[in-house]
């Protein structure tokens, strides 16, 4: 087991006060609620961000995102930071915009329902090469695995949330009972975590708004909702 994640657990444990020689929560139990916290804190805030590049094919005119994309980020071609734009946004301007031709790219347009399709703009003259497009991506982890009380995957969000993870752990543990002590000891750990995770939330948002500056974000995608978690996690704008 990971240093990081056994500490979690075993902390966990300490408030769960689960610390018999026969535990009332397995480990795999408590990993399988470890890795929802991470996931439950990255479906609306970018804790993690990866890159990819994508060459654009001849014929081709929208790309998807990899598999564990939330949304672009950023986009540059040339070595040009490209306008991010939603199709409602752009077909307020030009109707006609998808028969737009030209020899570079400006834009990236995406879908505001899907946005891990994008689509280029506008479409390359007949004999232009396109360059690559280097994009950056909200992405989610990667699941916690568990073999032979190994684990097979690492946190991937930063340190400083360790306190977030932990007490989500503890609140959905002890909503494994339904008594009212339980419930209570619950909604006590669910609410430490949500401040933790209000925080996460204003230091991504921060973050945006910096990179909104530099990235020149257009349009209805720059403040588009996304459903946050379960507990208190709500639509929070990026």
């Amino acid at each position: 087991m990971a240093t990081r994640e056994t500490k979690i657990i075993a902390d966990a444990r300490v408030t769960l006060n689960d610390l018999g020689t026969t535990p009332r929560w397995t480990d795999m139990r408590l990993y399988e609620l470890l890795s929802n916290a991470q996931d439950d804190m990255c479906k609306a805030i970018p804790l993690i961000a990866r890159k990819v590049t994508i060459n654009p094919a001849v014929g081709q005119v929208e790309y998807k995102l990899p598999d564990d994309s939330v949304k672009l980020l950023s986009a540059s071609s040339s070595g040009h930071s490209l306008t991010i734009t939603s199709e409602d946004e752009i077909e307020r301007y030009n109707v006609a915009w998808e028969d737009d031709v030209a020899s570079e790219y400006s834009k990236i347009v995406v879908n505001e329902l899907s946005q891990q399709t994008i689509r280029p703009y506008p479409s390359l003259g007949e004999g232009v090469t396109a360059n690559p497009l280097k994009i950056r991506y909200h992405a989610m982890p990667v699941r916690l695995g568990w073999e032979d009380d190994a684990i097979i995957e690492e946190l991937e969000i930063n340190t400083m949330w360790d306190i977030a993870l932990t007490q989500y752990v503890v609140g959905m543990a002890f909503l494994d009972y339904g008594d009212e002590s339980s419930m209570s000891r619950s909604q006590t750990a669910i609410g430490i975590y949500n401040k933790e995770y209000t925080a996460a939330k204003k230091l991504a948002k921060k973050a945006f708004a910096k990179r909104v500056r530099t990235t020149e974000f257009q349009g209805k995608v720059a403040s588009s909702r996304y459903q946050g978690g379960r507990y208190g996690s709500g639509n929070c704008r990026y």
